[in-house]
């Protein structure tokens, strides 16, 4: 076998070298083999190619140039053998049909499946209104109690060596605009972590694994909003929640309308996809598409 080795780079070559040594190296016979020209064949076996690019898309980050000629020399021989070892199984399984069926079933599903998804996408992706959202969750609260409470909040992790400590527990329990932008800019300065979750709502469980190991477990301490303090040998942890509902709640309509969406549009994909199917049928027998055999022998019987 022969490889160009012009404009290659070095660990590719080396892997090569690596590759053609005496165990590997056998008899060629020479066969028309199509290369795809927008890719640089690097190894065929029969009409099977390796390409380049396949291999630097597999390359990990970062390898030196001696790591990189040995993944290589390897995803190269795995390739092989992989290859080898299916056109062996091909010559020694005679009889396909069951697999060729199983085949044909597998890509016929995901034809259908993906025509589904396009016709479900088409007809209901932009079909479900705010109105319709916000009755059915009117009508169903029920099915959006709470596993776990959930908060509006901020978050700071403040260094405790800071010199705007006194300032940053001033501002975190405000909430207008200007407390908010003084607080960036003093966490930008004193390597702060800085949260804002005051226009979305998250579990309590999130914030609960921010803060130190504590005695009393946050949603304990929680009755509704209400600002709290913790503090480890190197940080002042600053809580100020805005909005608390328990577990055991009702989730608020702007925590679930994603989620009520996709109930109703699977439910009405039922009944559309349903509808699609029977009038294909209808249209079928309309056109004598579908030919039941049975009335053909009796009508030859008669």
């Amino acid at each position: 076998m022969v490889f160009r080795q012009l404009g290659r780079p070095a660990w590719l070559i080396m892997a090569i070298a690596l590759l053609l040594s005496p165990v590997l190296v056998s008899c060629h016979k020479a066969v028309n083999v199509w290369f795809d020209n927008s890719k640089t064949p690097l190894v065929s076996i029969g009409d099977d190619v390796l390409y380049e690019e396949d291999l630097d898309q597999a390359m990990p980050i970062g390898l030196s140039g001696e790591d990189s000629a040995l993944f290589a020399a390897q995803y190269i021989k795995n390739w092989a053998q992989d290859i080898l070892f299916y056109r062996n199984a091909v010559r020694n399984i005679s009889n396909t049909h069951d697999i060729d069926r199983l085949v044909e079933n597998y890509r016929r599903s995901l034809i259908e499946h993906e025509y589904q998804r396009r016709l479900i996408e088409q007809k209901f992706t932009s079909n479900i209104s705010d109105d319709e959202i916000e009755s059915f969750y009117n009508e169903n609260k029920q099915l959006f109690k709470l596993e776990g409470a959930l908060v509006k909040c901020l978050f700071l992790k403040v260094p405790s060596a800071s010199r705007d400590l006194s300032r940053f527990r001033k501002l975190y329990t405000l909430m207008d605009d200007a407390s908010f932008e003084e607080i960036e800019k003093l966490s930008i300065r004193n390597s702060a972590r800085c949260e804002f979750r005051y226009d979305y709502w998250c579990g309590l469980n999130e914030i609960e694994v921010l803060l130190p190991q504590h005695d009393i477990p946050l949603e304990k301490r929680l009755a509704g909003a209400g600002h709290f303090e913790y503090s480890d040998s190197a940080f002042v942890y600053l809580l100020n929640v805005s909005e608390y509902i328990p577990k055991g709640g009702i989730a608020p309509l702007d925590n679930v309308s994603d989620r009520i969406r996709s109930l109703l549009v699977n439910s009405n994909e039922v009944g559309y996809m349903r509808s699609i199917k029977e009038d294909l049928y209808r249209r079928a027998l309309d056109n004598d598409l579908i030919v039941f055999q049975k009335d053909n022998e009796d009508n030859e019987q008669k």
